[in-house]
């Protein structure tokens, strides 16, 4: 292996960057076999909810059974390079936020490439969050305790919506939880040039994403499409950035970060020993476990939640 990855990444260090870049349809397939379900502690239903110009995508409603009103809730955007559905590691996760956190999750089901390019993924999200707030009262979710949550592309989504949020003069979320977010679509940074070969996700990817994802797409209609490249955040909300040590999107993660310190937000980041891109699929793993304690920790004390 080229890359000193954890061994209990092992399994995902078997496939390339390109490998999985070219597989998306199949990768597909298994993921929209594996359905997220109610278990004996959590409900999982589905809704339809609006997404961009009017068309309805479903969404996830995961919450603890039996459980009261006026709850926080997590708005989950699941990553997968614009290009792949959720997938169990995805709805393991989602779950693990509901039970430890007592806190309800959204997962919008948004829609994806190559059919849908920008901003239908983004839109979809905005217009499914508005439906949250909206209905806050029936959903049983406190409007005011909302924590988007991203990891990848769903990071850039979490960044995107924060942004067109405050654009559009509607209210933001109290917190962004962003795991290997995609953020800069200039791809300039040291970890973007060094590596071009890394497990699961590289910058050879990278780049065929952003081609793919702005395809027929004018510098002057792009604004929600490479945070990075967004002047004055100082909007923003208290953020959480986690980033994986072998990964191309490393630096333009905590490049974010710094940026959000500099102009005043109350942001924190974090760079994972031993892993790459996407480790979060080894929900087993102890490396996702210890960083899984320090989100929720982040998360309750967002919420001003008391052990």
């Amino acid at each position: 292996m080229k890359y000193p990855i954890d061994k209990e990444l092992k399994s995902l260090s078997i496939y390339s960057g390109s490998v999985v870049g070219w597989m998306y349809p199949m990768i597909n397939i298994g993921y929209r076999l594996r359905k997220c379900r109610s278990d004996k502690c959590i409900s999982v239903r589905k809704v339809a909810t609006p997404g961009y110009y009017g068309k309805k995508i479903n969404t996830l409603i995961i919450e603890p059974k039996e459980c009261g009103k006026d709850l926080p809730c997590i708005v989950f955007f699941h990553g997968g390079g614009f290009l792949m559905s959720a997938s169990d590691a995805h709805y393991k996760l989602a779950k693990r936020y509901c039970k430890e956190i007592n806190c309800k999750v959204i997962m919008p089901d948004y829609r994806l490439l190559p059919k849908y390019r920008y901003p239908v993924a983004i839109e979809d999200c905005y217009n499914t969050y508005l439906w949250v707030l909206e209905n806050s009262e029936s959903l049983g979710i406190n409007k005011d305790r909302t924590i988007f949550i991203g990891d990848s592309a769903g990071g850039n989504i979490a960044a995107a919506v924060t942004v067109m949020l405050k654009d559009r003069n509607q209210p933001i979320p109290q917190g962004n939880m962003l795991i290997y977010p995609v953020l800069d679509k200039r791809m300039i940074t040291e970890s973007m040039m060094k590596y071009t070969d890394t497990p699961i996700w590289d910058s050879k990817c990278n780049k065929r994403f952003w081609d793919m994802y702005l395809k027929g797409c004018d510098s002057f209609h792009t604004r929600y499409s490479s945070m990075s490249e967004i002047d004055h955040l100082d909007f923003f909300p208290k953020t959480y950035v986690e980033v994986a040590e072998f990964d191309c999107l490393h630096d333009e993660g905590i490049a974010f970060a710094k940026t959000l310190i500099s102009e005043g937000v109350e942001a924190e980041y974090y760079s994972v020993h031993g892993t790459c891109h996407g480790f979060e699929a080894a929900t087993r793993s102890s490396i996702l476990n210890e960083c899984m304690k320090r989100r929720i920790e982040w998360m309750k004390n967002v919420y001003m939640i008391n052990d």
